[in-house]
């Protein structure tokens, strides 16, 4: 690098950069590189634009230069040419003191082998010149408050942009241009922009964080396909929530790709997705699965802030709408709110006697009074002031008076003060109505599938996160030093679960018959009888395990039925567990594993041998306390049945949320070294006679440098 080079640029530089330096600069606007010279002049761009072509000398009526070298300095260069020749153009860039470049070209790890090489290539020519890199293979950034458009997408092709509060992140460039038009058409505004591409250098995280320290900022959208750092970015949610910033993600990949380990149901239960999403939720982060609902919820709490306790009062000129509406609502757990007499006698001003309720269907209103627009605003005045009405929301067909009704009702509802949100279910009849809609400021959408996910998302959000507190077990690290690495058997496994206070089953080990009889006298007939090998998963399924063994002779046959069976294992394995015979109320599974991106993860749900069927697991990042456990618990579907299902005894809760919570200590204890820990099936007894572990199994990794959340 020459003296030319400046300090390493940082992120807020790069959004307001003092100069812009477009490669392959041209008049020809069907080209990408003119594109981008014709926007930053249309969107307002006040910095100094430098075009960079050997072939002209004058570019859109600006000075054009030859190469970089010649050019004044340069905050941004923006480069699209062929991936195989990106290393040499940076290398130049960097010679010439520019502070980073915007890499457009697609070609690189995204690919295959090759293209990685060129991107390990250009990642360490960042990290030694200092030039920062946003890319390869992204689609630009746009910082709306500034009209910098650093990207030839058609849909920039507008006459001004919506300027708002909203910052948005994504690794997918398609995905911010997609989001960029559907907003724009609704009248939703940002703050800025960014697609990172494949993240050479500069990553999602490294823009989020400015985000949360953009005062132009009120709430952070992000698009992730996968997490570098996942530690960094739990610090960073945390930091957006501490500065009062809400955070909305939306996740791809929420399909099972993770990894599946062979001797635990843990691994193939809490893959990538669910972790992920344990994290966001403990985190407070809004997760949803469509860009669209995303954008309108980031418009809500960006408008209105977050909800209040209460419910939604919907109001339509419909009364078939209404009740679509407000089934679908009902689906959502999302509460229409519950008028109060006062109320519900105030609406005798405007509607008939016998349609006072919520939702109040404008069709019913008192004929004298003209039509329904001369009402509409009344209506919404006089349900908005009840205090148990958090949000209002406005359902549309076509109606008389059409354009007019819209407007005195959308008016009415941005007047209350409280949130708001229309949904218009006509085509391109209601267009009038979109646009005077715009004008007055009162958010709408098009579908009601978006309005009813949307509210979903909007009434979950809370303005605090879970905060670890101490499980209410902590024996620490030192106890564990003498834990050997590897597969830790059924015995094994009970035994560090119980240096946990968490109880298992009276048992032992044995090798021969009249030690397994002399096991069984002394734990008290009947017994279970079990195979002690690393060689099988599902012991039950391969007729490794023999259950209610009532005497001595039932116990000898099924000695030597299982023994037959492990002779055949490779290497032949010759070690049983005679164990207590346990009943209980439930049956359900507890595990432990360590997320490469987010820490020690533990897990709760159904248990027995169809978890992997049912598959109903809740997940949290460890530690979590008892409390924390049992709200954790209620969201397994197996819940009611704890509680005491029809007439059933009540189940011990508080026993199985210690247990877990003991278990989540375990977990964060074992630092680096958790691989996983399966407890299936945990028996659950009536109310005060607590929990035994009766099965159990482990994985100890080798100890590493790693360091804990």
């Amino acid at each position: 690098m020459t003296d030319r080079a400046s300090p390493r640029i940082t992120v807020d530089r790069i959004l307001h950069p003092a100069s812009v330096a477009v490669f392959g600069a041209s008049d020809d606007r069907s080209k990408w590189a003119g594109r981008i010279m014709y926007y930053l002049a249309l969107h307002g761009y006040a910095g100094e634009v430098i075009p960079i072509n050997p072939r002209r000398q004058i570019v859109q009526g600006k000075t054009c230069y030859a190469r970089i070298a010649d050019a004044p300095h340069v905050d941004v260069a923006i480069i699209a040419i062929p991936a195989p020749l990106v290393p040499a153009t940076l290398r130049e860039c960097a010679d010439a003191g520019v502070g980073c470049c915007l890499i457009i070209s697609s070609g690189f790890a995204e690919v295959g082998p090759e293209g990685a090489a060129l991107q390990r290539e250009i990642s360490e020519l960042s990290r030694r010149t200092g030039m920062r890199l946003v890319g390869p293979n992204c689609l630009g950034l746009i910082n709306v408050l500034n009209g910098m458009a650093l990207t030839s997408a058609r849909v920039l092709e507008v006459e001004r942009l919506h300027r708002g509060r909203i910052g948005f992140v994504t690794q997918s460039g398609a995905i911010m241009l997609s989001i960029f038009n559907r907003a724009h058409d609704v009248g939703i505004g940002f703050s800025h922009l960014v697609s990172v591409g494949n993240q050479a250098d500069l990553d999602l995280a490294d823009f989020f964080e400015h985000m949360i320290d953009d005062p132009a900022t009120a709430v952070i959208c992000l698009h992730v396909e996968g997490l570098r750092d996942g530690r960094r970015f739990l610090d960073l949610i945390r930091r957006a929530r501490r500065a009062g910033k809400p955070v909305i993600a939306l996740k791809t990949g929420r399909s099972e790709l993770g990894e599946h380990a062979a001797r635990s149901h843990t691994a193939s239960l809490a893959g990538a997705y669910p972790v992920f999403e344990a994290a966001c939720r403990d985190a407070g982060v809004v997760l949803v699965d469509d860009p669209d609902v995303m954008v309108l919820v980031a418009n809500m709490l960006a408008r209105f802030g977050a909800p209040t306790e209460g419910g939604i009062a919907l109001l339509s000129p419909s009364g078939g709408i209404n009740g679509i509406v407000a089934d679908r609502l009902a689906d959502a757990n999302v509460p229409l709110a519950v008028l109060r007499p006062e109320t519900r006698q105030s609406l005798c001003e405007v509607m008939l006697p016998t349609h006072l309720d919520n939702p109040v269907d404008l069709g019913a209103r008192r004929q004298e009074l003209g039509e329904t627009n001369a009402v509409a605003a009344r209506a919404v005045e006089l349900v908005a002031a009840d205090p148990g009405v958090n949000a209002i929301v406005i359902a549309l067909t076509t109606s008389p008076n059409y354009e007019a009704t819209s407007k005195a009702l959308g008016a009415a509802a941005v007047a209350s003060g409280k949130p708001c949100f229309t949904i218009i279910t006509p085509g391109s009849v209601a267009d009038g109505v979109r646009a005077v809609l715009r004008e007055i400021g009162c958010p709408y959408g098009d579908r009601i599938d978006d309005g009813v996910r949307m509210l979903a998302a909007y009434t979950r959000y809370v303005p605090t996160s879970r905060v670890a507190r101490a499980p209410d077990a902590k024996p620490g690290r030192a106890s564990l030093l003498d834990l050997r690495t590897g597969y830790l058997t059924e015995p094994d496994a009970k035994a560090l679960l119980a240096r946990y206070g968490i109880p298992v089953t009276r048992e032992r080990v044995v090798r021969a018959r009249d030690e397994a009889v002399a096991a069984a006298e002394a734990i008290g007939f009947p017994v279970a009888l079990k195979a002690v090998t690393d060689k099988v998963v599902h012991k039950s399924d391969a007729g490794l395990v023999e259950l209610a063994l009532a005497d001595p002779d039932a116990l000898g046959r099924a000695w030597d039925k299982i023994r037959r069976r492990l002779a055949i294992l490779d290497p032949p394995a010759d070690t049983l567990l005679v164990q207590e015979m346990v009943s209980g109320g439930l049956e359900l599974i507890l595990g432990a594993k360590r997320d490469p991106g987010f820490g020690p993860v533990v897990m709760i749900g159904s248990g027995g041998i169809l978890v992997e069927l049912l598959r109903d697991v809740q997940l949290a990042l460890a530690p979590i306390d008892p409390a924390e456990a049992e709200a954790l618990l209620r969201g397994v579907k197996a819940w009611p049945l704890l509680e005491g299902y029809r007439g059933r005894g009540r189940l011990d809760i508080p026993a199985v949320a210690s247990a877990l919570s003991r278990l989540s200590r375990l977990a964060v204890d074992l630092g680096s070294r958790l691989g996983e820990i399966d407890v299936n099936p945990l028996i659950v007894r009536t109310d005060g006679h607590g929990v035994v572990a009766a099965d159990a199994r482990a994985v100890i990794a080798p100890e590493t440098q790693d360091q804990d959340l």
